[in-house]
């Protein structure tokens, strides 16, 4: 039987159309021109095919992402499909093995994506861990709102500087804005007949930046604001995560600044029976400017510390608590010592 699965090369990736369409029918034809001229040249798409038919992919979007005092590039698994007549074959399972190991390969942290559904991800080690909020201003009577159609946004360097910098005094886990992704937004917001309103205060200083996407029914994309806002509704979960490298991720951490070791030691059991290279025994080694994380060879003192990889990422990602992951379990003291990655802002669509 003529069934492979592979990278596309470079100039394929227009092959993958046909089953996104398949796939993704809410999707306009103005969306996926933008996707498979802007996005996905870059990505890599791993497929399954059968005599030169794709029937099954997975779509890597790299992202440059912001952790804390670092930068790295981080997959964004998105376009995840199986034609229609081949699901519950176990094709989804190959693509997400094969991916999560290439990103481990290559030291990614972690990987991300937006779930059609919680549950289909979940036995793969991705859980939540960001919370979509809807925002609204809270009073716009003092601010004055300069509106265009995204199409004809030219000024990037002013965009990617004011969410850059908006970012950054806020969150420690983002997509990092430079002028390229700039670009890339508004060329998406244009797929969907978006438009964006630069928001000034009374002084005339760019105060905020917001925008509404939607061929039918807008609705809002994004609001970066330096001022007052409210909550439109409750926020959602929006995002999962799971650990690719483990050495890399726990590298994430430090210690706490205030603390009064200015190094510590801890023993991790860490089960990971999707990618079983995480599994097993680590020495975790942290001190105020970072940590470092190596298989134990034997030789240390104490209980280790026991934990599977998905809790883990919850935790160190700043988005549970040991008490909402391990109800009525008792955790070392020397986990209050430990910094963790503070607030997370993954809004990614594509």
């Amino acid at each position: 039987m003529d069934r492979q699965m592979r990278y596309l090369e470079p100039g394929e990736q227009g092959r993958a159309r046909k089953l996104w369409s398949h796939a993704f029918p809410e999707d306009s034809e103005a969306f996926k021109d933008y996707y498979f001229k802007e996005k996905a040249e870059k990505s890599r798409i791993l497929v399954k095919e059968e005599k030169g038919e794709i029937f099954a992919m997975l779509h890597r979007n790299p992202y440059r992402i912001r952790l804390r005092d670092r930068e790295q590039v981080l997959d964004y698994i998105v376009g995840v499909a199986t034609e229609a007549g081949r699901r519950h074959q176990g094709h989804m399972t190959d693509l997400l093995r094969q991916a999560l190991l290439d990103a481990r390969r290559e030291g990614q942290a972690f990987c991300f994506l937006m779930p059609a559904a919680e549950a289909i991800y979940t036995p793969f080690g991705f859980r939540f861990v960001y919370d979509q909020p809807f925002p609204e201003m809270d009073g716009e009577a003092a601010l004055k709102i300069s509106r265009n159609p995204a199409s004809e946004e030219k000024n990037f360097s002013e965009l990617s500087e004011f969410m850059e910098h908006w970012l950054a005094e806020r969150y420690q886990v983002y997509a990092v804005r430079d002028e390229a992704y700039a670009r890339g937004l508004m060329d998406e917001l244009a797929s969907e007949d978006g438009v964006l309103e630069r928001i000034y205060s009374e002084n005339g200083r760019l105060a905020g930046l917001r925008a509404f996407w939607g061929l039918e029914e807008k609705e809002q994309r994004f609001l970066y604001l330096n001022g007052k806002t409210r909550e439109k509704k409750s926020p959602r979960p929006t995002i999962m995560a799971r650990i690719a490298d483990l050495r890399s991720f726990l590298s994430l951490a430090r210690l706490r600044q205030g603390t009064a070791s200015e190094k510590m030691e801890a023993v991790l059991w860490i089960e990971d029976p999707f990618l079983k290279d995480n599994s097993g025994l680590w020495i975790w080694k942290l001190d105020k400017t970072g940590a470092s994380a190596e298989r134990a060879a034997g030789g240390f003192g104490g209980e280790p510390f026991v934990c599977d990889i998905s809790q883990m990422a919850q935790w160190l990602l700043g988005y549970r608590e040991w008490s909402e992951l391990m109800p009525g379990r008792a955790v070392p003291k020397w986990m209050e010592q430990v910094e963790r990655l503070k607030g997370i802002y993954l809004d990614e669509v594509v």
